[in-house]
């Protein structure tokens, strides 16, 4: 039977070195939604540093096994949710924040309105999984509305700032070098570029991006990713965070420096060449070490999922009603119908017998059938939406028709 279903690759299972190999560009997204339409009625796909998600209408999961399975053997890694509640549930908690590394984060919710973007202009997605993402969507925003789950600096581009404040810098004699100018680095340099830093550098590969980025955060400086090497004897904090398939910087650019420097990499994958951590003075975070940074916030922050959760559960029923209903609508509607033509019938019938009629009584009569059509249809109506709630309970015929019509 179709139905709504979800398989995800994250950091709950899968370790960085795992996860570097599903990082997807936005034209390797769209591919995969065009390979896996195909497969299934609807499909959606959330791809970000830490996951892969993705969420489909089929009776099949085996298409979407064999997606992941082009990465390599990930099959252990895989989080499956093969029931219609457990995947909604799954994507509305991604979506409030609680299935990130940073527990709350807000990067979440925009990355989800970038897929679902993606998957309307390839068309993946129809009424069902457009309403589900939508809703997920509004939930959550509610969650981080009603409780306090977002209010502590957990997220990646937050607690690299507070790497920073935790070294005792004096920003005014502390030059920082940001590298790329993507989602993630403009979200450090929000933070970042409000500090009295002697130097602030952006560096891309495209020099005009870099340019523009300079433009919008006063004091900072455009630099080519070529020209790097020249000002790392004076940098102190590197933040990586662009998307490349190689190391950017690498042990032996260090090897000649001697003065102490932090390196903080957010990229995936990784920017900085893993191997820099066994040099002296130098300092490299990468994600899995930034997940031990953001302990303290997320305690705090967990002490919030079970209000999160209550949030979450009432949406699930109210998406459930909604779809179950859905499929009822259309015949509830034909029913209204056929009793509205049966009432013009009638009346066609029944009115000229009836000698002449004023508007005034003439209208109390149409009322009249209309209200006693609505009377005997109202718990029928009722009784269906109701047995719509309950698609799979079996019905004996005579019980369901005392329930119908309340005999």
């Amino acid at each position: 039977m179709k139905r709504i279903v979800g398989v995800e690759l994250s950091h709950q299972k899968a370790p960085l070195a795992i996860r570097e190999k599903i990082s997807l560009t936005n034209d390797d997204v769209t591919a995969a939604l065009l390979a896996l339409k195909k497969y299934t009625q609807e499909v959606f796909i959330i791809s970000t540093c830490n996951r892969l998600a993705v969420y489909a209408i089929t009776d099949d999961l085996n298409p979407i096994f064999e997606f992941f399975r082009e990465f390599g053997p990930l099959d252990p890694y895989l989080s499956v949710f093969d029931y219609e509640t457990a995947a909604v549930r799954h994507l509305f908690a991604t979506a409030s924040g609680l299935e990130s590394q940073a527990i709350g984060e807000h990067e979440i919710l925009g990355q989800i309105k970038k897929a679902y973007a993606l998957a309307q202009e390839v068309k993946s997605i129809g009424p069902i999984m457009d309403e589900l993402v939508r809703r997920a969507i509004s939930v959550g925003k509610k969650v981080r509305q009603e409780t306090a789950i977002g209010q502590y600096p957990v997220s990646l581009a937050s607690v690299s700032c507070d790497v920073l404040r935790d070294g005792n810098y004096d920003f005014t004699k502390t030059t920082v070098l940001v590298l790329g100018t993507g989602e993630m680095s403009n979200l450090v340099l929000k933070i970042i570029s409000k500090k009295p830093f002697s130097n602030l550098y952006i560096a891309s590969r495209s020099f005009r991006r870099a340019q523009s980025m300079e433009n919008l955060y006063h004091g900072s400086k455009a630099l080519s990713m070529e020209d790097i090497r020249s000002i790392l004897p004076e940098v102190d904090v590197i933040i990586g965070a662009t998307f490349t398939n190689v190391y950017v910087l690498h042990k032996e650019d260090f090897e000649n420096i001697e003065k102490h420097i932090v390196m903080i990499d957010m990229g995936l994958p990784r920017n900085f060449d893993p191997e820099i951590k066994t040099l002296a003075n130098k300092r490299l975070y990468d994600l899995d070490d930034m997940k031990a940074k953001t302990d303290l916030g997320m305690q705090k922050r967990q002490q919030e999922i079970p209000k999160a959760m209550i949030i979450i559960t009432d949406e699930i029923a109210d998406f459930n009603f909604w779809l179950n209903t859905r499929e009822v609508s259309p015949l509830i509607s034909s029913y209204y119908e056929k009793l509205d033509t049966i009432r013009d019938e009638e009346l066609k019938w029944a009115l000229p017998k009836l000698g002449k009629l004023d508007e005034n009584q003439q209208k109390i009569i149409e009322n009249l059938i209309s209200r006693v059509t609505r009377r005997v249809s109202g718990k029928p109506i009722e009784r269906l939406r109701h047995f719509s709630q309950e698609p799979h309970v079996e019905k004996n015929p005579i019980q369901t028709f005392k329930e119908l019509f309340d005999l």
